[in-house]
């Protein structure tokens, strides 16, 4: 199954929170090809009721990129447990279709091989209008 390596025990990759923030600096560099390469080269994603192909996975960096100006990002480590790593995702963007403005706000679940690459990932996101109602706290109470 190429990366595919489940895990159950100890964490995939030595320090996932580094893990995020590298991921973080790809995104917010536009590194496309960058982002591609944290993907075994069999990964899927399932976003929403969609699964993005292999060949889609790999093909999206470069398309989102493509398709936004003033991209502002911010990743944050939630949790790990085994070969899975959870992040929160934070966001700001102005699509080129459309010129406006958009907030994001995100959750992608990221199932990683000793490799530290993504061979699946979840990914679900709120997309708003820039500004429509204010960011809540993010911690925890």
């Amino acid at each position: 199954m190429g990366g595919r390596q489940r895990r159950r025990t100890k964490v995939a990759v030595k320090d996932p929170k580094a893990w995020v923030k590298n991921v973080e600096r790809l995104y917010r560099a536009y590194d496309a090809e960058g982002v591609s390469a944290l993907y075994t080269d069999d990964a899927t994603t399932i976003f929403g009721s969609r699964v993005l192909s292999p060949a889609e996975v790999h093909a999206h960096p470069a398309e989102w990129f493509g398709s936004l100006e003033e991209y502002e990002i911010t990743r944050t480590f939630r949790a790990a447990t085994g070969d899975i790593i959870v992040s929160e995702t934070v966001a700001s963007y102005i699509k080129k279709e459309d010129g406006k403005r958009y907030s994001e706000f995100g959750i992608d679940v990221y199932w990683v091989n000793d490799e530290g690459k993504i061979y699946h990932k979840h990914t679900s996101e709120v997309v708003e209008p820039y500004g429509l109602r204010p960011l809540p706290p993010r911690e925890p109470r």
